[in-house]
């Protein structure tokens, strides 16, 4: 540990380890103060091995595949994150740019303009403009 890029990465990696650890500790210990330690935590398991010899071999492996490529898929996530994001941001800006200075009409913009105004013109009808 030289720089502080292998310093921060070893403690991250460290407080990972230990937050993992601490989840399957508090498992381990409220299995054990349960009346029959363990005892769901077997029958979980052997329904879901019964569910799988329910399943086709191309399904089963389908399903093995998607578990072991879940680090992979999570990295890509991760490695997109700042693209959507600055997509996220653009679009909403892009669409304030061009409402404020495209030459379309708006309301705000013909109140603005004084162009709203209307007055009775000498003999005319009402609502004709000056």
């Amino acid at each position: 540990m030289h720089t502080l890029f292998d310093f921060v990465s070893n403690v991250n990696a460290m407080q990972y380890g230990i937050a993992l650890l601490s989840v399957l500790g508090f498992i381990i210990f409220c299995e054990i103060l349960k009346p029959r330690p363990f005892q769901g935590l077997l029958k979980s398991a052997a329904e879901d091995a019964g569910f799988l010899k329910t399943q086709s071999r191309e399904r089963v492996a389908r399903m093995v595949r998607n578990i072991a490529l879940a680090p992979v898929f999570g990295v890509f996530y991760l490695a997109a994150l700042p693209f959507l994001f600055v997509q996220g941001m653009a679009v909403p800006l892009s669409k304030g740019v061009s409402t404020v200075t495209s030459a379309g009409w708006s309301p705000v913009r013909a109140y603005f303009a004084g162009r709203k105004k209307m007055k009775k013109a000498k003999g005319g009808e009402p609502g004709q403009r000056i």
